[in-house]
Formats: C-alpha cells, sequence, structure tokens
C-alpha cells in the first residue's frame, strides 16, 4: 500500500530574491518527490514566490501588517488547518518567531527553525529566540561556524542543531554564451576585465570598501571594469561615493537582474568584500562559474573558500588589502584559472544540490 507522503509547510519572511529564498526555490522541487511541500510567506509577494508556483508548489501569502495584524494570524491558522502539516520549516528571524509560537498553539508538532547566520542588525531579536528555544524541535543550520554560535548563545546541545549547507545546481551554470553579444549588450568594451559583485546593497556587505580599492587599482589599470549586480537601500549612498572618482564611468550599477549566471561568464574575477554572511550563495555561484573568488577573512567564508586554493580571502575593511588582491589577480591570469578550476571542483565535491536535498530529506524523514 503506498504511503502518504509527509506534508512540509516552509514558513518564510518574504519571498523576495536573497540567499533563503533562492535555496528554497532550488531545494522544494527536489523534496517534491518525497514529501508534499507548500510555503507560506508572512510578508508581501515576490518573484520567488511566482517562480514556485511554476514548479508546482502552492504558495500562500499572509500580508502581515504589524506583530499585532490579527487578520494575517486568521490568514495563518486556515492555512494550518487545511493542509495540516506534519512538520513546520521557518526561515528568517520573523518567521522563526511567529511560526514556532503560532505554529504550535495551532498544533503543528513538530518545528524546524532553519537559522541562517548572525542576525547583524536583529540580534536584538535573540532573547526572544531565546525565550522561545523550547517549541523548536531542530534547528538546522548552513556551517559549523554558525552551529557553534548557536549552541552558545541558545545553551543548547549539539544533538538540537543539523548542518546543511547551500546547494547548486551545476547543469544550471554548463552553459555556453556569445561573450561578444553580451558585452555589447551591456555596453561593455571587448578588451576589458571584468571584476563582478553579485549582492544586495546594504552596507554589512561592504561594497564601500569595494569601490575604494576599484578606484585605487584603476590608476595602474585602466582597461577593467566594476560591474556591480544587485540593488537596495546604500545604492545612492555608493553612486555618491565615485562621483569623483576617475573610475567612476567603469562602474556600472547594473541593478537586479535575471541575467547573473550569463554576467559570470563574462567576467574575470568575483570580488564579494562581505561583512558576515550565512553561507553565501553568490559566493557559491561564482565558483560554479569558475571564476577565481576574492572575500572576505570571516569564519563562514573560511568554511568555503580556502586562501590561494580555492580563491582569496581578505580582512574585512580592508580596502588597501583587497586592491593588493585585486592587482595581483590582474597581473596572473593563470593563477585566476587555477583559483577558477579549483572552485568549481570544490562545488562538484561538496555543494551539489542532489546533496543538499539529501540531507533535507533525512532530517524530514526522522523527525
Amino acid at each position: 500500500m503506498k504511503m502518504n507522503k509527509k506534508r512540509i509547510l516552509h514558513l518564510i519572511s518574504g519571498l523576495e530574491i536573497g540567499g533563503a529564498e533562492t535555496q528554497l526555490l532550488r531545494v522544494l522541487p527536489m523534496l517534491q518527490k518525497y514529501h508534499e511541500n507548500r510555503v507560506c510567506c508572512v510578508r508581501g509577494h515576490g518573484p520567488i514566490g511566482i517562480e514556485l508556483e511554476k514548479k508546482g508548489i502552492k504558495v500562500y501569502y499572509l500580508e502581515l501588517k504589524n506583530i499585532f495584524d490579527f487578520f494575517s494570524i486568521k490568514r495563518f491558522h486556515k492555512v494550518v488547518q487545511d493542509f495540516s502539516p506534519d512538520v513546520l520549516v521557518t526561515y528568517l528571524i520573523h518567521a522563526d518567531l511567529y511560526g514556532r509560537i503560532l505554529g504550535k498553539l495551532f498544533g503543528i508538532k513538530k518545528i524546524v527553525c532553519s537559522q541562517r547566520g548572525i542576525l547583524l542588525n536583529w540580534e536584538w531579536l535573540r532573547f526572544f529566540d531565546r525565550l522561545t528555544k523550547f517549541l523548536v524541535t531542530r534547528y538546522t543550520v548552513q556551517t559549523e561556524t554558525v552551529k557553534s554560535e548557536l549552541m552558545q548563545k541558545l545553551k543548547l546541545p549539539e544533538s538540537k542543531f543539523v548542518v546543511i549547507p547551500n546547494g547548486i545546481n551545476l547543469t544550471e551554470f554548463n552553459f555556453e554564451i556569445n561573450v561578444h553579444d553580451k558585452k555589447a549588450e551591456l555596453k561593455l568594451e571587448e578588451n576589458k576585465l571584468n571584476i563582478a559583485c553579485v549582492s544586495n546593497l546594504h552596507e554589512c556587505k561592504g561594497h564601500k570598501y569595494l569601490l575604494e580599492a576599484f578606484e585605487k587599482i584603476f590608476e595602474k589599470n585602466k582597461n577593467i571594469n566594476l560591474l556591480i549586480i544587485g540593488d537596495g537601500k546604500i545604492k545612492q549612498i555608493l553612486i555618491d561615493q565615485i562621483k569623483h572618482y576617475d573610475s567612476k564611468n567603469n562602474i556600472y550599477f547594473l541593478g537586479k537582474r535575471s541575467d547573473v549566471k550569463e554576467i559570470l561568464k563574462i567576467s574575470d574575477i568575483f570580488v564579494l568584500p562581505t561583512l558576515g554572511e550565512g553561507m553565501s550563495n553568490a559566493i557559491l555561484e561564482a565558483l560554479a562559474s569558475s571564476l577565481p573568488v576574492i572575500t572576505t577573512d570571516i569564519p563562514v567564508n573560511r568554511e568555503i573558500i580556502t586562501d590561494n586554493v580555492t580563491g582569496l580571502l581578505v580582512k574585512p575593511r580592508q580596502s588597501e588589502e583587497l586592491s593588493e588582491k585585486l592587482q595581483f589577480l590582474i597581473e596572473n591570469p593563470k593563477i585566476r584559472n587555477e583559483l577558477g578550476s579549483n572552485g568549481k571542483k570544490l562545488i562538484e565535491n561538496n555543494f551539489t544540490l542532489s546533496e543538499i536535498s539529501s540531507k533535507w530529506i533525512d532530517v524530514l524523514k526522522y523527525l
């Protein structure tokens, strides 16, 4: 007799393009064979929700206005009643707290909290995290670094945690494009070396230091471009920063893009000067694209990048050191190729989507 699939409800704060949202879109279709998955979005809508629906995954929208929004709570109660989930998986701090409290109240027996890294400017919410931790059946984290941090901050045993890194579908990166046409589309000169950065434009991503480093190396290298892919609240601040830079005409703010993989194909170096991460999808995608990566020497990045093997690490907030590493790679194309090749092998051996999906299947199976 055919067994009924376990019903999994995934509750996430929003469905705009971001790390947690992107992983949800990548992993859930691969879990559908084993579990019935549905997604519930706490605030707003977003492009990831549309893509999930295209892949046959039902998405609910709670339209939360504020913490006292009774109607969103009522909508969540109806979702739980209609779907009757066996497990609730929550992503991002607001959904974590909202979901674990109301989920238990509405009768969901198993709550999995998918912690995505340090809270940064939401660290004050850790008090409520500790206060309600008894409601959580299991925590999933992306890195050993985050696991250690949360074990200490939440005073929980190692048995409460499972490490599940982000995953990459390598087939999405194994394609050819007409490099000449793509550069022409973006109005980039054919013979210039392209340095790419893919990230939301938030202060914690360190764009300020990348712009400073680029201006410095531009003194020696006029045939380079900086491609900044992403959007966010500090965009105008960054534009103002380069207003008097000699390199300003070689810096391209490309905004949010649906063709990031193609832009990586025409790039020569990838840089992410981030100050804090959970686990960067952007770094993994750059490695999958065989690009040499320069990023910051912070614990979570060290779990991906081995310095001088799969990339180069620099101290956070150090534009001088960043400019030196950029100059080094510009001058050494052979090392660029070696780092890019090693990075691609790293993804093939450790971060394939099939391997990461298997980890999720096991976690949900044995709850």
